[in-house]
């Protein structure tokens, strides 16, 4: 669930809130080599997002499991991905995506904390966007029903994800 819509200053620019997809069964995640393209698994198929616009521009319902490499997480591309090796975070990973960056930007995952009323009597943990040097701090999102599989900044540093076990939030730089 979003519940910023603001954009946030940083060093390499402003990141901005781009789009939440509702994504059944969601295991993992993983960005393309140095790029914004970020791999969706679910128990419902395989998909690519374009992190930096918000858009989807792949979606199947072809069965994965046999091109991915549970020793090392990795899956072999398809799409317009296909012949490349991805690496994979999330419910088959216990490492994770870069949450931190040179500019001072940092994902932050909270300790176990009472939702917001009317349903305090569950513990959830929220993930936040600081900023170490400037003290900024901003919502990104919360697990609820919906547990965490990863979240974490591309390697280019231009957007970041948070995905569910339900859903995937997309946060980019401004072009």
């Amino acid at each position: 669930m979003q519940m910023c819509g603001c954009a946030n200053e940083s060093s390499q620019g402003m990141y901005y809130y781009k789009q939440t997809f509702a994504i059944g069964g969601l295991e993992n995640i993983g960005y393309v080599g140095d790029s914004d393209n970020l791999i969706v698994l679910s128990s419902q198929g395989r998909g690519i997002f374009n992190c930096l616009t918000g858009e989807k521009i792949y979606r199947d319902s072809e069965n994965w499991w046999s091109d991915f490499d549970q020793a090392d997480n990795t899956i072999k591309g398809f799409g317009s991905e296909s012949g490349k090796l991805i690496k994979t975070f999330g419910l088959h990973s216990i490492e994770k995506l870069p949450t931190k960056l040179p500019s001072g930007w940092e994902l932050v995952l909270t300790d176990l904390q009472p939702d917001d009323p009317p349903f305090e009597k569950y513990l959830v943990q929220s993930v936040f966007l600081a900023n170490n040097f400037e003290g900024n701090k901003i919502f990104i999102s919360k697990d609820g029903p919906c547990e965490f599989r990863a979240f974490g900044f591309s390697q280019t540093g231009k957007s970041f994800v948070v995905a569910l076990s339900c859903e995937l939030t997309i946060w980019a730089e401004s072009s």
